[in-house]
């Protein structure tokens, strides 16, 4: 609720940050600006901190935060910003060969709901519609154990059924 001291309290860790080294500083600017910042200032502003948070992580050999800052630079950010998605969607395929490539297959998985989705979106006929599954996400084979990942499922399958207005549907899930 008190956002000014969210804001502040981001701005200190970065700083903070900033003060100790490159060390863990990609898990600091992701968190920073997704739980943080991102609520308080305009969300094209974390954009370029993202990436930076993304380079800084490879280098220091942080991938988890690393990937995460990627994720949620390229794809998911973009996507509730309202960029087009065939410009998204073609920084899908790079987010996920990245991610698959440094074994963060979790992230892979949220990229591909989240590719899966635009696809859906963009081309109907080439989708179940409302199903979350096709061309890029088969949940047979693309799974996970981890319960947060599920999140990223539900909020895929439930723009869909809002989008291609089956309102029945998304009131029983």
């Amino acid at each position: 609720q008190d956002y000014k001291t969210v804001q502040r309290l981001m701005e200190l860790a970065l700083s903070i940050q900033d003060t100790i080294g490159r060390a863990k500083s990609s898990k600091t600017t992701y968190v920073a600006h997704l739980f943080g910042l991102a609520w308080t200032q305009p969300i094209s502003r974390c954009l370029p901190a993202l990436g930076n948070g993304y380079v800084v992580g490879m280098q220091m050999g942080e991938t988890m935060p690393a990937i995460w800052a990627l994720v949620f630079q390229r794809v998911t950010l973009p996507l509730l910003l309202g960029h087009p998605l065939d410009a998204i969607q073609r920084d899908c395929s790079k987010v996920l060969a990245q991610a698959e490539e440094v074994a963060q297959q979790d992230h892979a998985l949220v990229v591909r709901f989240l590719w899966q989705l635009m696809v859906n979106l963009s081309d109907p006929s080439k989708s179940n519609g409302t199903r979350l599954e096709g061309e890029v996400l088969n949940p047979r084979v693309h799974k996970s154990e981890n319960e947060n990942f599920h999140v990223t499922h539900y909020f895929s399958e439930a723009m869909l059924l809002l989008i291609f207005s089956d309102y029945e549907e998304a009131a029983q899930r």
